[in-house]
């Protein structure tokens, strides 16, 4: 399911929207509101439902009663890689547009990482287009799709020493990490942050809850880094799009002449 977005120009470039467990992509775009409106003039953000039903999550209730069903992105039978990948590849497909980053809040942000972790190692399907990630009060661990990168049992999902011992997953992308310093689970978005190299992390730590910047003033801070990565990331982008095709010795170039008579 996709739902309408704060007015914003069809050919911008577009943000992946990973909701939270137990809430759903309309729910998220009413959480970022204020967000969508800061970058009205510089992204589209796309939101996407969970493909698995559930209670609601922490902070839901009362304010967002009566508005379900709620979602989340992890099946209690394990069998995620079934229904999450395409239903994202199905939503970007559909939308057509220029995906350059991934947003995602709790457990969307582990998701989100994740997603960047299957572009690095190079799976075969993932999403390549993924310049940057934005992880707001993101929990822990990363949660993949694929079983050749992540377990997908439900047990090991949750198993934080998997990461522990993975140093060379650490994640070069370009990030950003959003935490609260009133979140009850502030401790796993920190660890969160230790998924990403320290290089390529930017953290921004406010004075809020399990929620996305509420001040006008951190919002707009939250924006502006938003910004500074998706013109880095462009602008790397037309870098290497510029560079010559490397040719092999071994390759005869012809070179073919035109007349061009007067």
């Amino acid at each position: 399911m996709r739902v309408p977005t704060v007015e914003s120009k069809s050919d911008l470039p577009c943000l992946l929207c990973l909701h939270g467990g137990g809430t759903s992509g309309y729910i998220f775009y009413i959480q970022t509101r204020r967000l969508q409106r800061a970058l009205a003039n510089h992204f589209r953000f796309v939101f996407v439902d969970a493909p698995f039903e559930c209670a609601a999550g922490p902070g839901v209730l009362p304010f967002f009663e009566g508005m379900g069903p709620y979602k989340r992105w992890i099946n209690a039978d394990g069998d995620d890689e079934g229904k999450v990948r395409p239903l994202l590849q199905k939503i970007m497909a559909e939308d057509g547009g220029n995906f350059v980053g991934v947003l995602g809040f709790s457990q969307g942000a582990r998701l989100a990482l994740g997603l960047l972790h299957e572009k690095q190692e190079k799976h075969p399907e993932a999403f390549n287009n993924f310049g940057f990630g934005v992880f707001v009060c993101g929990t822990y661990p990363p949660l993949g799709l694929s079983s050749a990168l992540f377990p997908i049992t439900p047990t090991a999902q949750f198993e934080s020493q998997y990461w522990e011992d993975r140093h060379e997953s650490i994640i070069g992308i370009p990030s950003i990490h959003v935490i609260g310093a009133k979140d009850p689970f502030a401790n796993k978005s920190r660890l969160l942050v230790r998924c990403s190299e320290p290089a390529s992390a930017t953290v921004m730590e406010f004075n809020m809850g399990h929620h996305l910047p509420v001040k006008p003033a951190d919002t707009q801070r939250l924006a502006d880094r938003i910004v500074r990565l998706q013109h880095n990331y462009q602008h790397e982008l037309d870098a290497w799009q510029a560079k010559p095709l490397p040719v092999k010795a071994s390759e005869e170039v012809k070179v073919t002449e035109i007349a061009v008579r007067a």
